[in-house]
């Protein structure tokens, strides 16, 4: 019985992982995680039905019949209350250099897109503003020090996927240019990044984020503004 417990724990905490419950280590499981801790939950309850069941047969008669008491329930109907839903926000931090490269990090061993290319990016820390959450992330990721009045925004992308935190299921990545810094860039977090080179935003390698890469190619082209995989994407187009 207090397997079954141990297992459940370990549910919520894949699922708070998959769904970056927790601001400081974000989104780092994958539904597959959940669905495995769930699976061990289903075996680790099975083992006692059977035993207190009095066998295998007996637990499957029983099971069969509580399957019919709770598929015969009556679902409530969803609350018609609105109300606001806000999307998380992502600070992201471009660095160029002269020759209009940018500084990206390859994930490592943090549970998302691990190998894969990207900015030095994070989340909001309580009492931040976006800006300054940047800026400290850059910091953190990178080793530099940035100013806020050096700060150029570049581009909001607005987008969704299932395994997205909140009821939304949405992230607003918000994008800044650095042209100027204090440091020389590297790998601060060995933990985190196994590697820091510099690309071109107009080509990216086939190793940048995906919707990383999409953003870059829009920011070369002066684009302020987009938006990824929501179902309305591309009906209507704001001017800029």
């Amino acid at each position: 019985m207090l397997k079954v417990a141990e297992e459940v724990g370990e549910v919520a905490e894949a699922y708070i992982g998959m769904t970056g419950g927790n601001p400081r280590k974000g989104v780092h499981k994958t539904a597959t995680n959940v669905l495995d801790e769930l699976a061990d939950v289903m075996l680790a309850a099975a083992v006692p039905m059977v035993d207190i069941a009095g066998g295998p047969s007996e637990a499957e008669r029983h099971l069969a019949h509580r399957l019919g008491v709770v598929s015969a329930r009556k679902i409530a109907a969803p609350p018609t209350t609105t109300g606001w839903h806000g999307s998380f926000i992502a600070p992201h931090t471009l660095l160029w250099r002269e020759d209009g490269k940018v500084f990206m990090l390859r994930r490592h061993n943090t549970g998302y897109r691990d190998g894969w290319l990207c900015p030095p990016a994070g989340r909001i820390e309580p009492g931040e503003d976006v800006l300054a959450a940047a800026l400290r992330e850059a910091h953190e990721e990178t080793g530099v020090q940035l100013r806020r009045e050096d700060a150029a925004f570049s581009h909001v992308m607005h987008r969704t996927a299932p395994t997205l935190p909140g009821p939304c299921h949405a992230i607003s990545d918000y994008w800044f240019s650095f042209r100027t810094w204090n440091g020389e860039p590297h790998v601060a977090e060995p933990d985190k990044a196994s590697e820091a080179i510099w690309i071109d935003p107009a080509a990216p390698p086939d190793d940048v984020i995906p919707h990383c890469a999409e953003v870059l190619q829009a920011i070369t082209r002066a684009e302020p503004f987009s938006v990824r995989d929501w179902a309305n994407e591309g009906q209507t187009s704001p001017r800029t």
